[in-house]
């Protein structure tokens, strides 16, 4: 990994079965930005430009295939807010392509 890439790893709350691990590779394998991706039965592991997607992007992708989020407690920081805000507003401004300098 290096400073313009980053990794989220996401656990089901439940096993995911065949079908549910080919939904999400399907719909995560449309996102332009993804370097790398493993989707097993007990958790899905993503590698992706940070300039092109924001963990909130790959939350709503995972959302849309179905993914069984488990509950968490735990309010979001401010500068977690921000950095999401951040990623959104890049992939607005660039619309899913890296800027000039680093295509």
């Amino acid at each position: 990994m290096d400073a313009l890439t980053s990794i989220e790893q996401f656990q089901p709350a439940r096993m995911l079965s065949s079908g549910e691990i080919k939904n999400i590779l399907v719909e995560l394998t449309g996102l332009r930005g993804i370097m790398s991706l493993n989707v097993e039965n007990d958790f899905v592991r993503i590698e992706y430009y940070q300039q092109l997607l924001s963990p909130g992007m790959l939350k709503e992708a995972l959302a849309r295939a179905g993914f069984p989020f488990q509950m968490q407690n735990r309010k979001q920081g401010v500068f977690r807010k921000f950095i999401l805000q951040l990623g959104e507003e890049n992939m607005k401004e660039f619309g899913g392509k890296p800027p000039k300098c680093c295509a």
